[in-house]
């Protein structure tokens, strides 16, 4: 039930990912909870960003989510690591890369009829899913890292 939406929220997504990127970016180096960020250039981050974005269609849908998010997010995992940025503050990037989807759609009322807020929250479970599995993605990364 959640597809057409999530057709529709992540068609969105992709279509806007460069400023959806770049509002992720500066909120991620205005946050008093990701202060490691305000040291990583703006544009990596925005680059970062756009390229989720693109990609949570493809990660949304795949037959093999685990295996899928799982070798997007221990990439991004490394790349957090290798930047200095703490664990805790890598999965709160994820919450926020989540949390910014969420608020753009929503700022441009993309939920306009009760169907779609309907469909809205059935496709949320599946959002939910996705970044769950990254999160244990990264924590897994950053354990492997750590024993090097």
């Amino acid at each position: 039930m959640y597809e057409a939406y999530a057709d529709k929220l992540l068609n969105f997504t992709a279509q806007h990912a460069t400023e959806i990127g770049q509002q992720w970016a500066k909120a991620l180096q205005s946050s008093p909870r990701t202060r490691s960020y305000r040291k990583v250039r703006e544009f990596k981050l925005v680059n970062e960003g756009e390229l989720f974005f693109k990609n949570m269609k493809r990660l949304f849908f795949d037959q093999n989510l685990y295996d899928v998010v799982t070798a997007y997010f221990s990439k991004w995992a490394e790349d957090q690591y290798y930047e200095n940025i703490p664990l805790d503050e890598a999965i709160y990037a994820l919450i926020m890369l989540r949390r910014q989807m969420w608020l753009y759609a929503e700022f441009n009322v993309l939920f306009t009829t009760s169907l779609d807020q309907y469909q809205a929250a059935d496709s949320i479970n599946r959002t939910v899913l996705v970044t769950d599995y990254a999160t244990l993605a990264i924590i897994k990364k950053y354990a492997e890292l750590t024993k090097k």
